[in-house]
Parts: C-alpha cells; structure tokens; sequence
C-alpha cells in the first residue's frame, strides 16, 4: 500500500496566483529585490553550483515540489503535482505536471528527470541514497537505499535540467550564463550589481504577473534602510537596524513579517569543562531571560522557543503540553543546579570546588550588529549570576574557523532550520557525524531515537519524534534560546498580493534554497492600484 503524502495539484498550496492557462507575460513596475550581500556579482545560473546566483532557483529553473514550511507545512506543487510512497519509504512514485516546457518551447519530461537525478549521482551531487531513478507512465519513481521519509523536502527541492543542454557538462565549472529552464523567467541583463530576470510570455502553468524582476546587491544595511524607505526595494530580508522604524515611515506601505523558520540555541563546548556536567547545562537554561535577550535588537523579529527546540506555535501538536512554554528564567533555581555540579556564590561571583570562578567566553560574529546585541544581552544575564562571561566577537571566517576547530566555551549564532519534519532540524544539532554538531554530543539514546525518526512514515513521525524532544528538556545537549524570525520586510507601493502572517501561502524567500518558495511568489503578486 502507497501512503499518498498530496493529492492533486488544485487540492494543494494556497496562495494569491490561479493556476494554469499561461498567455502573455504581466507588466507593471519591475519588482526589485534586495537578494545579494557580495559587492560584485558574479554571473554563475549553474542549479548544482553552491555560488549560483539566487534567481537560479525558482524563477529560471524549478524543483519538483516543497512544504510550506511559512504556514502548515502543506504540500507545494511545481513540476510534480503528487507523490505517494510505497515499499516502507524506500520508493516514491512522483506524478509530473505534462504541461511543462522548457524556455526554448520544448516540453520537458520524465527523461529529463531521471536524466537529472542520474547527471547529480554521477557527478556525486546527490546527498540522497538514491539507488535507481526511471520513467512510469504518470512520471517517475525515485528508487533508494533506506526509508526515505525524513528526506522528502531535500528530494521535492532537486531543480530539474534539459538533458538535452546538460550531458557532457562539468558541474563544477559550468557559469551556465545562457540558461535555459522551464521557470517562469528567462535571464536579463546581468552586472556587478544586479541580475535582470524577464517574464516568459510562453509560460506554461499561467500568466506572469510581473513583467521585470531585478535582484540587486546593497554594500550596507544602513544603505539597504534608505531604499527601502525611499521605495527603491519592493522586499529584503536583511537585518537592518530598526525594523520598526521602516513600517512606521510608510505604515500604509511598509510591512515586516518575521518568518519563523529557525532556532538560535546558546551552544556550549560539551568537550570542555565544566559543560559536560549536566547540572552546569540546566544552570545556564535556567538563569536566561529569553524575552530580554529577544528584545535587545528589533523587538517583536525573534521569539522565546520551547525546551524542546521546537517553536511552539507552529509545533504544538508534537510537542507535549508540559513542555511547550519556553523555559522561565529562575536564577534561584540556576543557582541550585549549579549547586549540584559544585558551584556556589561567593560575594558576586559563582565559583566552583577549586574556588575560581565559573568563566566563559561567548564566541560570535562581531560584523552582525543583531547578533552582538542578542550575545550582549546573554552574558549580561550570566554575569548577574555570577559567571565571568565575555563576548568574543571576530569577524565571520574566525567565527567558523574556531567553531570548527571546536576552540570556543560556548557560541551564539548559528541557527537551525525546521523543516516539513523535525528530523534534519535535529539531526544537523546532535548526530554525530553532522558537520554542525559543534558541542560534540554523541549519546546512544540519541542515535537510536534518530535513527529510528529517519525510518518513520509520516503517520508515524509525531510519535518517533517524542524521544528527541525528551532528549532536549532532560539532557540539554544544546540550550534552546528563540526561535528565529526571519525578517522579510515588503512594499506594497508597487506590488500587492504578499504572504502575510494572515495569508501565509509561502516563504518570501528570493530563492537561495526553494525555488518553489520564489515563484509561488512571484506569480501571486497584482500590480498596485
């Protein structure tokens, strides 16, 4: 028996666009996007390359499907309109929207995805244990190794290309500047600092709303602010100061959605004394305000997240209702845990048996004006406990040098992002083998319970995640601080029709990772009256 995960493309995703037709491509003003960091842009439309230019994904080229990881987690359709397990999660039979062309008005079918999936396992693209991939008659069946649940959202996101173009190409050296893909847009006019991207007229699932979109770069967020106050950017999602300030200059225009897709924990070094100790953990869980600490940078962006990792608002139905609120400060009870691992207050200072004081240094990256502030707040808290905390702010390449290195007590910045299911959110924290387990956790009890998450079919994965969640409130293997909101800040002088926390039809990513995410967009948006 198959385990139908969606039903047919008109039953799925919401959102501001209808689907199908196709016809002439919209107009309007262009949409411009603040999408880039670097100062000049490198032309790269190379869909297997990690320097493509976002744009690639999405508006050029388009992925299978995805979850709307902004509203329920819903199915997203794309070039496949369903997918239906069989054989315990080892098999997944992808039904193909026929109506697919490529840019150059060829159509695109099932040989182009298995050509896809075979071109990525050649050139060891593929972090899939994908075994076999071949045509059906409604598509195409996806073959692997293992159960394959955990990872459907990393399958749906594979973006497909011509085999036509793409035999003979190496994927580690093709710029791909003349691409062709069967996304809503062909590639415009590129320079260092912007990518042009112009609506297909031919496109096959519907009209394109928007004629002209530019994804350009800003040197600064400070400079990011003003052209987003002066209306010269339609979205951005970087973090400049003030947020606020932005949606008060133009409140009738101005909109800021925090998306919460991450977590941001407070990391401590599991392989350095006296963080092992598992009173010490508990200690610092409890003597964080985690409302103060959300509040120190553009108030109402981030939010206190459950013990569990888990953001309690979207999550309630896997998290038990013991453990959903966000851990309360209590420094009396810090201070007891403390106690147990053998440090106690002398004058103003937590100091251990040897009766030096407990010392640790915070490593972050001192170019993130958000971050440091968060970090500040952080080891003002701990100082008030007792604890000799510093802020170690360096510039990002010491940051993840050191962290790699494992040469820090303890790191706030890195996040953690959910997704269609908490296997991968917790796998990339506490696996042993994951190249973000940067405390160095390695518990029995743990791999067990992910392995046994990994192999749970999605009827079942609520259930298998509650040993993981257990893990996390017990053992505390990382201390969960807020969830993270990423800050999409829209205009609607020019374009309306965005998500919103009211209408979260999808994520307003520009397109780093979902392509899905970024047309869906796109083709939702109406031109301003």
């Amino acid at each position: 028996m198959s385990a139908v995960l969606a039903a047919s493309l008109a039953a799925c995703s919401g959102g501001g666009a209808n689907g199908g037709g196709g016809g002439d491509a919209g107009g309007g003003a262009p949409l411009t996007v603040a999408a880039y960091s670097q100062p000049t842009l490198q032309p790269n439309f190379n869909p297997f390359s990690p320097n493509a230019l976002r744009g690639t994904m999405g508006l050029i080229y388009e992925q299978l499907y995805d979850f709307n990881t902004a509203g329920k987690f819903e199915f997203m359709p794309s070039l496949a309109t369903e997918i239906a397990w069989a054989d315990a999660g080892k098999t997944l039979d992808v039904t193909l929207d026929t109506r697919a062309k490529w840019s150059d008005g060829s159509p695109l079918t099932s040989d182009d995805v298995v050509f896809t999936f075979e071109y990525m396992k050649e050139h060891e693209l593929l972090a899939l244990p994908l075994t076999k991939a071949s045509k059906t008659d409604k598509g195409v069946r996806l073959e692997f190794s293992e159960p394959a649940y955990a990872i459907v959202q990393d399958i749906g996101r594979t973006a497909i290309v011509p085999a036509k173009l793409w035999q003979g190409k190496n994927p580690d050296t093709e710029l791909n500047t003349v691409p062709v893909g069967s996304g809503p847009y062909k590639l415009g006019r590129v320079t260092g600092q912007q990518a042009g991207f112009e609506a297909r007229d031919d496109y096959w699932k519907q009209k394109v709303p928007v004629g002209q979109i530019n994804y350009i770069t800003t040197s600064s967020t400070s400079l990011l602010a003003q052209q987003l106050v002066r209306h010269e950017v339609d979205l951005a999602y970087a973090g400049i100061p003030d947020m606020q300030q932005f949606v008060a200059k133009d409140p009738a225009n101005n909109h800021l959605w925090p998306v919460h897709a991450s977590m941001k924990p407070l990391l401590l070094n599991l392989k350095r004394k006296p963080f092992q100790d598992l009173h010490v953990r508990k200690g610092f869980a409890l003597a964080l305000n985690r409302e103060q600490i959300a509040n120190a940078y553009n108030p109402g962006v981030y939010a206190p997240v459950s013990a569990t990792g888990l953001y309690q608002e979207d999550w309630t139905d896997w998290i038990p209702e013991a453990d959903r609120a966000p851990l309360a400060q209590n420094q009396q009870e810090a201070l007891a845990e403390f106690a147990k691992a053998g440090y106690h207050k002398n004058g103003d200072q937590l100091v251990g048996p040897d009766g030096r004081q407990l010392t640790m240094g915070v490593l972050t990256v001192s170019t993130f004006a958000d971050g440091m502030a968060y970090t500040q707040e952080l080891v003002s808290q701990l100082t008030q406990i007792g604890v000799k905390a510093t802020v170690e702010g360096v510039p990002p390449t010491a940051y993840t040098t050191r962290e790699g290195k494992g040469d820090f007590d303890a790191i706030y910045g890195d996040a953690f992002t959910y997704g269609a299911n908490p296997y991968n959110f917790y796998s990339s924290m506490l696996a042993p083998d994951s190249k973000h387990n940067f405390v160095g956790w390695d518990d029995p009890a743990t791999n067990k319970a992910l392995a046994a998450l990994a192999k749970a079919a999605p009827e079942q994965q609520k259930e298998a995640t509650l040993p993981l969640e257990k893990i996390m409130v017990e053992q505390v293997p990382v201390v969960p601080l807020l969830v993270k909101g990423t800050p999409y800040m829209y205009s609607t002088m020019n374009w309306t029709g965005w998500p919103s926390e009211r209408n979260p039809y999808t994520t307003p990513d520009p397109g780093a990772i979902s392509g899905v995410y970024a047309a869906k967009l796109v083709l939702s948006l109406k031109p301003a009256l």
